[in-house]
């Protein structure tokens, strides 16, 4: 994993560390969004409040930038940007930094995380993307984006919701604390429930209560030495290979599924097993 440096907070940013340089004008159009960008939509009436406070009394804070391909890639500052466009400056005052492209998702997403109400699932894609793309764990997570590590394991799961429960998180009609209730259940089970909440606008603690009167009705065993398991055999497996594990208990067996986002890890893990097997057939061969 690449060392990680953002635990001193993005203030640093515009504190000692920038050697007290001034900031320089720079074209608004010559600024490109941040790839890493988490957020995907912006409150127009935010906007707009900015964007008459920027009239009024400047920009305080410049904007950070990058230099990329004969422009500028945005760091921090994509709502005063978008602002200054809105008023139709041409020229913006920015700071131009040196960064990698871990700096720049590692910045964009502890910047709004903490100082914009992203939805959980734009926070649920940017850990994730941490997790996949730069291979922090969950407890490096947990440590320098300030959430405790089930609250990161939470916002993950996020993402392995069916599709139809995704999109209703991202638009607001499902809560944070629903996906929490909805995660363990199956993919039908999770749409149909969603659905529920949707119709009828079930609280969190509606959602519990109806779940147990439902598992009641129609009892399964419950093994928590076997939840435990699962949970433990999955880390094993996630810390192990570089890839996303699930373990599931079926009616007739077992079933693994592991998620690769790199061929570099998939190849690994074949030959690892590869070896192993060839190892076992010489051991066999030598006995003889």
């Amino acid at each position: 994993m690449a060392k990680i440096s953002l635990g001193r907070g993005i203030d640093s940013l515009y504190g000692e560390e920038t050697g007290g340089e001034p900031s320089l004008s720079i074209p608004v159009e010559a600024v490109r969004p941040n790839p890493f960008q988490p957020r995907k939509s912006f409150s127009s009436e935010a906007l707009e409040e900015l964007a008459s406070s920027m009239k009024r009394h400047g920009l305080l804070h410049p904007i950070i930038v990058v230099k990329r391909d004969g422009g500028y890639t945005l760091v921090s500052g994509e709502r005063r940007l978008r602002a200054a466009e809105s008023l139709g400056w041409t020229e913006i005052p920015a700071l131009i930094k040196s960064m990698t492209d871990q700096d720049l998702l590692e910045i964009a997403l502890v910047e709004n995380l903490k100082r914009s109400d992203l939805n959980p699932v734009e926070i649920a894609s940017g850990l994730r993307r941490l997790s996949d793309e730069f291979h922090w764990t969950q407890e490096n997570l947990s440590e320098y984006i300030g959430f405790k590590r089930s609250t990161v394991a939470n916002y993950l799961r996020i993402l392995d919701l069916h599709q139809e429960v995704v999109e209703a998180v991202s638009d607001g009609k499902v809560t944070f604390g629903h996906a929490k209730v909805l995660s363990p259940l199956t993919p039908e089970e999770q749409v149909r429930w969603m659905k529920e909440i949707v119709g009828k606008d079930l609280s969190i603690r509606a959602l519990e209560d109806r779940l147990a009167r439902s598992r009641k009705s129609r009892p399964e065993p419950a093994d928590e030495s076997m939840k435990v398991w699962i949970m433990e055999n999955r880390q094993t497996l996630e810390r192990s290979l570089p890839c996303r594990a699930r373990i599931l208990k079926q009616k007739k067996g077992w079933k693994v599924e592991l998620n690769f986002t790199r061929m570099e890890g998939l190849e690994a893990m074949i030959t690892r097993l590869a070896d192993n097997v060839d190892e076992k057939s010489e051991g066999s061969m030598d006995e003889k």
